[in-house]
């Protein structure tokens, strides 16, 4: 395959092994402690390499065929991979079974001996193989050497050793999942890991992102993670639901140094069973740039390329819940958020929101089957009778609920946080990630949803509230005919049903918001609200810290007022500036067809959302005898730099005299950079 000279060294840093120790010569498979895997026949050299093919492309691509030759005592079966600049890389596999691979990119071209053929089979050929739990061991560099010890909820133990690559698989037939898995580091730290999943052969790695997930699990109950892991029948490990809600608050705070790198990864389940090389790039990358330290909590610092970011985290035993804060830095710019979640520790905490998992599952599938025929009828089962959300009944709600689904969009679901969960109530707020899919283009975005339990099980109640109520910190551009450099602000926006609500104010501990009344909104269901809103205005000195409560009062004409306490769960100085159009007449605007428009992103947060939208008006639009409509909003990726809007050319019955094309990039953790463009 490759010239004699070229020795078999230590045994691999190929990054698809899985299992393998020893030394020069050529090693052999490091056998398991524990019940020994089966070997699947049907694995040949054929099956491995067109496996390797698609999970290592950047390695070997393309699928050139099959060659043999003799080198010394081993006759090989192998593929010659081109991989640029005149250079070949090697897979082979002896006729005795040994898996080597020579590349000019790996470890300086040396040939290295990965294992043999029967080491693979959980990988290449799971239905084929026993129960197993593979996965690689990294904190940046790979950890080898080092024993993995995985414990199931009876509390057997089963345990291999890491290879060279910090790669690992154990035997898990006869034992009964989910799996806790430890290892000791050669510093003397300890590193936990979780299984995701109850698959035949899953992926559970060994990080320090595992570890805080793991640890954070155990913190909220108040166990210590040693005591936990001596004995997890009487401290069970997470269940998947559970990693999976813990997964996501480490997630966010990752979220943008795994994007900067290029890792892949934005589900929390893949920061536990996302295949990865321990090669500095990806995932591993954002591993380098990473610490943890615990105290009373636990800190993350991540060094990334020009961005500098830390999150502080803290532990409620007496309500399982997660608090973290985030300050990150660079070009100049500023983020601050801050999270908080409740995690389900307690059996009946779990099932209501497996409950309620189901139940928008099953209303996501009602929105996607239906399409654009979905109508109010079709959703009357999944309200509350006595819902009250943001000042609309129940068949206000479906009405609204209905224009907004019923575009032929298929909807996806995945609960991103629980806000508050009151069992023995029947209460609950929980975040969602909706998914929607359109014409080729998803845009993902968060929204909370507030659920009572009623006999037949849990709908979805309201906000309670009597108005729509919002406070958003932001970097506001405005842009077009009245142009205004980008500035920090908080803006106070309250839209109550019409003639309700006759003044509003709205204060902090930094100081009080004065708002005005402006335009009458008319949504596409044909319902009229009135429009309040403030803002402070440029602020030019220290911005006010993510969690800061902004107290919102309503006075209504008729009753008693109602005050709506609202934190700031973020502040960006970041803005995402509208490129074109770069006219500011209403004929720019293309009343009545399509318009273009272009942005740029922050790089400061990760986004999860970009709202497109514009606001059309038939007068001053601090008239209350204006009228104002939404254009259709856009569906855009969150990494789009461009869309297309169509403009109305009357609202109500009425010509359209201005426009604002609002453009809303918010992030993980809340950040939100605004830019309006008015055409006039």
């Amino acid at each position: 395959m490759v010239p004699n000279s070229i020795s078999r060294a230590v045994c691999l840093a190929a990054v698809f092994l899985v299992a393998c120790g020893g030394a020069d010569p050529v090693p052999e498979a490091q056998p398991l402690r524990g019940a020994a895997p089966q070997r699947a026949a049907a694995l040949d050299a054929a099956a491995l390499m067109d496996w390797a093919e698609r999970e290592y492309a950047q390695f070997f691509p393309g699928h050139p065929g099959n060659g043999t030759i003799t080198v010394g005592p081993d006759t090989y079966t192998y593929r010659a991979y081109a991989v640029g600049n005149g250079r070949t890389a090697y897979l082979g596999v002896t006729t005795q079974g040994r898996v080597d691979v020579w590349s000019p990119d790996l470890n300086g071209g040396n040939l290295w001996s990965v294992g043999v053929l029967g080491d693979f089979t959980c990988r290449v050929l799971p239905q084929n193989c026993a129960s197993s739990v593979s996965g690689t061991a990294a904190a940046g560099a790979p950890i080898a050497g080092v024993t993995v010890t995985l414990k199931d909820s009876t509390n057997r133990a089963v345990t291999a050793t890491t290879s060279t690559t910090g790669a690992y698989t154990l035997a898990t037939t006869g034992m009964t999942g989910p799996f806790l898995l430890q290892l000791n580091t050669p510093g003397g730290a300890r590193l936990y890991g979780v299984t995701a999943d109850l698959a035949t052969a899953t992926v559970a790695n060994l990080t320090p992102l595992t570890d805080l997930i793991v640890r954070s699990w155990y913190s909220v109950q108040g166990v210590p993670v040693d005591t936990a892991f001596a004995n997890p029948a009487a401290a069970p490990p997470p269940s998947q639901q559970q990693t999976s809600i813990i997964a996501d608050a480490v997630l966010s705070l990752m979220q943008l140094a795994l994007n900067n790198a290029g890792a892949g990864i934005s589900t929390p389940l893949d920061l536990v069973r996302k295949p990865f090389s321990a090669d500095h790039t990806g995932i591993d990358a954002v591993l380098d740039q990473t610490s943890i330290s615990y105290g009373t909590g636990a800190t993350v610092s991540i060094a990334g390329s020009g961005v500098q970011q830390t999150s502080v985290i803290r532990f409620e035993t007496a309500t399982g819940g997660i608090t973290a804060t985030s300050t990150t830095a660079g070009g100049g710019n500023t983020t601050t958020s801050a999270i908080s979640i409740i995690v389900p520790v307690q059996p009946a905490q779990a099932d209501a929101m497996s409950e309620i998992a189901v139940f928008m599952n099953s209303f996501a599938a009602l929105v996607s089957s239906r399409g654009a025929a979905l109508t109010t009828a079709d959703l009357t089962s999944y309200l509350d009778p006595d819902l009250l959300n943001s000042g609309a009944n129940r068949d206000q709600f479906a009405t609204d609920v209905a224009r907004s689904f019923g575009r032929g969009q298929t909807l996806a679901v995945q609960v991103q946080a629980i806000k508050s969960l009151d069992v023995t109530g029947g209460l609950a707020e929980v975040a969602f990630l909706l998914t929607e899919s359109l014409a080729g283009q998803s845009s993902t975005h968060m929204k909370t949803f507030f659920f009572r339990k009623l006999v037949g099980g849990w709908t979805i109640a309201g906000d309670r509230r009597i108005a729509e109520v919002s406070v958003n910190a932001e970097a506001l551009t405005e842009q077009g005919a009245f142009t205004r450099a980008s500035h920090p602000a908080v803006s106070v926006d309250v839209r109550p049903l019409q003639n309700t609500i006759d003044s509003v104010s709205a204060s902090s501990a930094s100081g009080s918001i004065a708002t005005t009344r402006g335009s009458t909104v008319v949504d596409d269901a044909g319902i009229f609200r009135d429009s309040f809103f403030g803002t402070t205005g440029a602020i030019s000195g220290a911005l006010p810290a993510a969690g800061t409560v902004y107290t919102v009062t309503l006075n209504p004409l008729q009753g008693t007022p109602a005050s709506y306490a609202i934190p700031l769960n973020a502040f960006t100085t970041e803005a995402a500036p509208i490129t074109s159009p770069t006219g500011s007449s209403l004929a720019d605007a293309h009343l009545g067809g399509s318009l273009g428009v272009s942005w740029s992103l922050p790089t400061t947060y990760a986004v999860r959302q970009i709202q497109l939208l514009a606001l059309v008006y038939t007068g001053h639009q601090n008239d209350p005898s204006t009228f104002q409509c939404y254009s259709q909003e856009a569906i855009v990726g969150v990494t789009a730099t461009l869309g297309t809007l169509d403009i109305p050319a009357t609202c109500n019955g009425l010509p359209v005299v201005s426009v604002n094309v609002n453009l809303s990039v918010r992030g993980v953790n809340g950040e939100r950079s605004l830019a309006i463009y008015t055409l006039r």
